[in-house]
């Protein structure tokens, strides 16, 4: 028959084989463990578990960005969002291209700069027209150089030798003689193909053309030397134009250098134009080739025949004053 302590020594070995183990035991067993080492890990494992490692660490790093960005937007020169990222892979940028936008056209200006072009056109082409019609003669005006065409042009062929006075149907276009000047013809008076008279020899004092209007007939001899000065001389019928009409040619003339105005008695036209080797008649003191005539031949340089002369300094009596020569 066991005794009471064999039992209590039996119960307690049955005690560390069963389900539950006292203080003791498991102190014991820890203890054991600690001191057998574990085996090592395999390399895979190691690798496996270094990149679980810092996926969770940059996962934790993202949260953390993502929470700062979403409360105070990106810091400065801070790394971008993860949403940032994915959108700047979505669309990628071009490198080297700058982006163009295109600027509509700016017609308003293109349309002035059009239209004062066109003005500036007009302008010169109407200016191109004045010089052109200045450089042609009137039309119907009677001239007397046969088939040249202007005083220079006859004279530069007498000059030449390519003609003679004798071959000219109107050979005093290129006299020019004073007829007071010589005692032989001191006392002739000139004698003129034209009436009033065109050129020829003639006085020689010039009748003075200051744009002078002269009340009573001029003679005919200062006249027409006035005429070689480059002068235009409006004759007119006083008993074909009345007070009015003379007044109306007079403003035509009244202070224009290089022009004379007189009643010529008898000249059975109203109107009567003359410079050196032309001639131009109207009966209509409206008529635009009036005005036409004294523009284009008041100092016409081809049609002048003594050139750089004055109208100023000549005589300015008429036929009404006392002791005055005759022609």
């Amino acid at each position: 028959m066991a005794t009471k302590k064999q039992s209590a020594t039996t119960s307690a070995g049955k005690g560390s084989t069963g389900k539950g183990t006292d203080k003791g035991s498991t102190a014991e067993s820890a203890e054991e463990s600690a001191k057998t080492p574990s085996k090592a890990p395999s390399k895979g494992a190691a690798k496996s578990t270094a990149s679980s490692a810092k996926k969770t660490a940059a996962k934790k790093t993202a949260a953390k960005s993502t929470a700062k960005g979403a409360g105070k937007g990106p810091a400065k020169g801070g790394s971008k969002s993860a949403f940032d990222k994915d959108a700047v892979k979505a669309v990628p940028a071009r490198k080297g291209r700058a982006v163009q936008v295109k600027q509509p056209k700016p017609w308003g200006m293109i349309l002035t700069f059009s239209g004062v072009g066109v003005v500036a056109l007009g302008l010169i082409g109407a200016a191109i027209f004045v010089v052109w019609d200045r450089s042609q003669p009137p039309a119907d005006v009677t001239d007397y150089y046969g088939e040249y065409a202007n005083y220079s042009e006859v004279s530069a062929a007498l000059s030449d030798g390519d003609i003679t006075e004798e071959d000219l149907e109107h050979p005093w276009v290129v006299q020019q003689t004073h007829v007071d000047g010589d005692e032989d013809t001191a006392n002739d008076t000139p004698v003129y193909e034209t009436t009033p008279p065109t050129g020829g020899n003639h006085l020689g004092q010039w009748q003075t053309c200051t744009g002078s209007v002269y009340a009573a007939a001029i003679v005919d001899g200062n006249a027409v030397h006035s005429l070689e000065h480059g002068a235009v001389w409006l004759a007119y019928d006083p008993a074909l134009v009345d007070g009015d009409g003379i007044a109306k040619l007079s403003e035509k003339i009244n202070g224009r250098d290089y022009s004379l105005m007189s009643p010529y008695p008898g000249l059975g036209t109203a109107v009567s134009l003359q410079a050196w080797g032309v001639q131009y008649q109207t009966e209509d003191l409206d008529d635009p080739r009036i005005d036409e005539f004294l523009d284009f031949y008041i100092q016409n340089a081809d049609n002048t025949a003594e050139a750089n002369a004055v109208c100023s300094g000549g005589v300015s009596t008429t036929v009404e004053d006392a002791g005055m020569p005759t022609g």
